[in-house]
């Protein structure tokens, strides 16, 4: 089946009203298409055009003024109309020589009546065909998209609407795979298909060659796309119709797949749950890992870690949001794996692609999620994430795991201090927990910034983030100021009185070393406090 849009000159013809008209010049052009039917008899015309109109005239405009006349063929010709019609007698009697030869040279058909014909009954012939035609587009869509349900139920429905789309419009189809994975349905031989992937994949469509594209999206991500490529004949707009309902067939399949392999692989969670506790050897994660994917052979793993405070309360959506999470991470090489626990989603990254810019594509996929209007679309709060350190070892992924917790629990502390998702860019913070944990953490701040801190507090003053940015300034007076909001008196007043807290030496590179790791310190225990304290208020 291949129906137009448009109806063709050429059908128009057909009809009884034209049972006495006569085609005299530009014949090559009768399957010109016919958008609509329109009665003119002024001569500018540019500008009432829209293109694909045949025209009506009785010549009435130009009469024997045969460089009007001319002048009104080549205005035609220039907006794209379809055809001139022209009744003969009454104002013209005959069609100049000049004209004919001017419409044959552009294929612009000219079509006079001898008779004495009514516009009207004609312009409503054409226009009640017209509205035949779109009614019968419809039809076809709708049956076509029946089909296309009844498939949607039957075993392989993806190779069976491949199948339909190919039967129903007799052209060559193509699918491809984000993973580059190529499905063709066409009766070419082996090297004609390939030769026409080439010029897709390259596009390089050659003249005479029609190629129709649509992607195949689910989740605001695209999975695969649907080539359409005719050798001959332009694509129509209905063939574009059909290829688009097809599309969305796939997509649909491709979302009832997915979801059903989700719904397979939450039942392992428990197992991966198991995993990250550390209580699995190498062999039994290598076992584990080739029963699930075969072909997956990661170079090295990390642990993810995603918080939403309103998580437990979506579950129904939990796994589009999976789903969702998957199609991100696989289109940058990484395969996911996970765990829930209350209101977390433990994610294990294993990385297929080179290790050098594992990082990067990470990055770029938490990148992808924070800005993407699914999530903002299902209402997620929003979605913290931590990135553990990065393992060779699949059965060290217990430490990953770890430092991904204490990643998240940084950030969640000191939002303003810590941007990064990865555990290697907390820096001191690292040696900040670890001091924490051996309980010598307070003595440490005590010892360095201790004066400045209880100055603070008795006086609300300002010392401690006076000497911070003083730090970060390297030592710029003009720059602290600036950045601090005061005078440089002010300031001069304020490095004095720091200078007789903790002495003259403190820029010194050991001291200066020891001190900012304190104030890093002392930033990390007062914001914990806040945040018991936080919980506390409300847990009452």
């Amino acid at each position: 089946m291949n129906f137009e849009v448009k109806l063709s000159v050429h059908e128009i013809l057909q009809s009884k009203h034209f049972k006495h008209a006569k085609v005299i010049a530009g014949s090559a052009g009768l399957f010109r298409p016919v958008r609509w039917v329109h009665v003119l008899e002024v001569t500018t015309i540019e500008n009432l055009l829209n293109g694909n109109e045949l025209i009506l005239s009785t010549g009435i405009g130009w009469k024997s003024d045969q460089d009007v006349f001319m002048s009104l063929v080549q205005q035609s010709i220039d907006s794209n109309a379809s055809g001139l019609c022209i009744e003969l007698g009454t104002y013209i009697s005959a069609i100049p020589k000049e004209i004919k030869n001017l419409a044959d040279a552009h294929d612009f058909p000219i079509i006079v009546f001898s008779k004495e014909v009514r516009f009207i009954d004609i312009t409503q012939e054409i226009h009640s065909l017209l509205i035949k035609k779109h009614y019968k587009i419809l039809s076809d869509l709708e049956e076509y998209s029946n089909r296309l349900n009844q498939l949607l139920l039957s075993s392989n429905p993806q190779q069976r609407i491949l199948q339909l789309l190919h039967e129903h419009l007799k052209m060559n189809v193509f699918y491809i795979s984000n993973q580059g994975k190529v499905k063709v349905i066409s009766k070419k031989d082996k090297d004609k298909q390939n030769e026409i992937y080439q010029l897709i994949k390259e596009n390089r469509i050659p003249k005479g060659m029609s190629v129709a594209h649509q992607s195949v999206q689910a989740l605001s991500q695209t999975f695969a796309d649907l080539f359409i490529i005719s050798e001959s004949e332009p694509i129509t707009e209905f063939e574009t119709l059909i290829l688009d309902r097809s599309a969305t067939a796939l997509a649909q399949c491709l979302l009832r797949e997915l979801y059903v392999e989700e719904q397979r692989m939450a039942k392992e969670s428990e197992w991966v749950g198991c995993w990250i506790e550390g209580e699995y050897r190498n062999e039994q994660i290598n076992r584990y890992l080739l029963e699930l994917e075969p072909n997956l052979n990661p170079n090295v793993c990390s642990v993810m870690i995603c918080k939403a405070d309103n998580l437990d309360k979506l579950i129904s959506e939990f796994t589009y949001l999976k789903v969702y999470f998957r199609s991100i991470f696989e289109q940058r090489g990484i395969y996911l794996l996970f765990h829930i626990q209350k209101n977390q989603i433990v994610f294990i990254l294993l990385n297929i692609w080179k290790r050098e810019d594992f990082k990067r594509r990470i990055q770029e996929s938490i990148d992808c999620l924070v800005k993407s209007d699914f999530i903002k679309k299902k209402k997620f709060s929003q979605l913290d994430f931590s990135v553990g350190k990065f393992v060779k070892d699949l059965s060290h992924i217990k430490s990953s795991y770890l430092s991904a917790k204490e990643t998240l629990s940084i950030r969640e502390k000191m939002p303003s201090e810590l941007k990064a998702y990865f555990y290697e860019d907390l820096y001191i913070f690292r040696l900040v927990l670890a001091a924490n944990e051996q309980g010598v953490l307070s003595e440490f701040i005590s010892d360095y910034i201790g004066p400045i801190i209880q100055h603070d507090q008795k006086t609300n003053g300002e010392l401690l983030r006076t000497l911070k940015i003083f730090l970060q300034c390297k030592g710029a007076k003009k720059e602290t100021a600036e950045h601090l909001h005061i005078v440089r008196q002010t300031l001069y007043h304020r490095l004095d009185k720091i200078y007789e807290l903790i002495g003259r030496d403190f820029m010194e590179s050991y001291k200066r070393q020891a001190i900012e790791v304190a104030i890093s310190a002392y930033a990390y225990t007062t914001a914990a406090i806040s945040s018991y304290e936080f919980a506390s208020v409300k847990s009452s």
